[in-house]
């Protein structure tokens, strides 16, 4: 073998030991500095470690509801009166112009006027269900005084009480000598008074007997 073709074989033997070398190298996972690829750690894999705090305050839940009861009883015989009033005018839809007392069949009697017709309403004894209706007419002249009229059967009723001090026993439009007024009874310690509303000014005068 000549020296031209030795070195012809040498120099391709040589190449194919570097690449043999450096694909080692490479295999091995280690990089320019000399540290495994596989301890490198990533910012993604910090983030995996923490945790969050799920926990929300508790609120309690609902408020609870401490307003009085819309259906609580009245405390006394003028409260219960007023509201049998309301009563029987939503249900008639008209003005109460009389309500009598509940003694003797534990209802409240209470008239309303609506229209040509007198409508009379029996309500219970705290005023608060209607028991029974029944119509009838109305005076020409109750009606007249019911329009002109510039001071309500409640109003009538409750400046009396709040002037006597009492409580509702009966009301009514009543008639003297052509001039109409309301006629309010109380009971004052247990004693029953009448007293004297006007229709137009409210003014309260206690009724005196003759006698």
């Amino acid at each position: 073998m000549s020296n031209r073709t030795a070195r012809r074989l040498a120099v391709p033997a040589a190449l194919a030991l570097t690449l043999g070398l450096t694909l080692t190298a490479c295999a091995d996972g280690s990089g320019d500095d000399g540290a495994p690829a596989g301890d490198a750690t990533t910012s993604a894999g910090a983030t995996d470690d923490t945790t969050t705090d799920d926990t929300t305050p508790d609120d309690g839940g609902a408020a609870e509801d401490t307003s009085p009861s819309a259906s609580a009883e009245p405390e006394h015989r003028t409260a219960a009166g007023l509201l049998a009033i309301a009563t029987a005018e939503k249900k008639a839809g008209g003005t109460a112009f009389a309500i009598d007392d509940p003694d003797r069949d534990n209802t409240w009697e209470v008239d309303v006027a609506t229209g040509t017709i007198s409508i009379e309403v029996e309500v219970s004894a705290d005023g608060t269900e209607v028991v029974r209706t029944q119509e009838d007419d109305l005076d020409a002249d109750d009606r007249r005084a019911l329009a002109d009229a510039t001071f309500s059967l409640t109003q009538a009723i409750e400046r009396t009480v709040a002037t006597s001090g009492g409580d509702l026993d009966d009301a009514e439009l009543d008639e003297d000598d052509g001039r109409y007024h309301w006629s309010v009874t109380v009971l004052v310690d247990g004693v029953e008074t009448d007293y004297r509303v006007g229709t137009q000014d409210g003014k309260v005068v206690q009724e005196r007997d003759d006698d």
